[in-house]
């Protein structure tokens, strides 16, 4: 679906661009996930697209201290998506290479919310 056409201010954030890619991906790992490890997978993929959502959330509010308190629980969130990886790794179900991808992604989108916080905090 072609998005352009709407003028949300989330879309002009590349925090919510990274983010949103990393829900991407997070969903093509915890389709992956066997059966014993879905409770995994599951909290993989709601942390990931919690993040996205809630950078969107915080986008479209109009205060700053709303937008600051949303961009938090998002960063939180990127967090947790990371503690997930990890653990997925630390049971081998996740491979060495697309782990630091992904806490490549996690990171930049937690650094992109730092900054957005700190904006807001002004």
């Amino acid at each position: 679906m072609d998005t352009s056409k709407f003028q949300f201010a989330h879309h002009k954030l590349d925090a919510w661009q990274v983010a949103s890619e990393l829900a991407d991906k997070g969903k093509v790992v915890a389709d992956r996930v066997p059966r014993g490890h879905r409770n995994i997978a599951d909290q993989l993929l709601r942390s990931a697209t919690g993040s996205e959502a809630l950078i969107a959330e915080g986008a479209n509010r109009f205060s700053p201290k709303q937008k600051r308190q949303r961009f938090e629980e998002a960063r939180s969130e990127a967090g947790e998506v990371a503690s997930h990886l990890e653990r997925l790794y630390r049971y081998e179900l996740l491979g060495e290479e697309e782990t630091e991808e992904l806490l490549a992604l996690a990171n930049r989108v937690c650094a992109m919310l730092t900054g957005l916080i700190r904006r807001c905090s002004r």
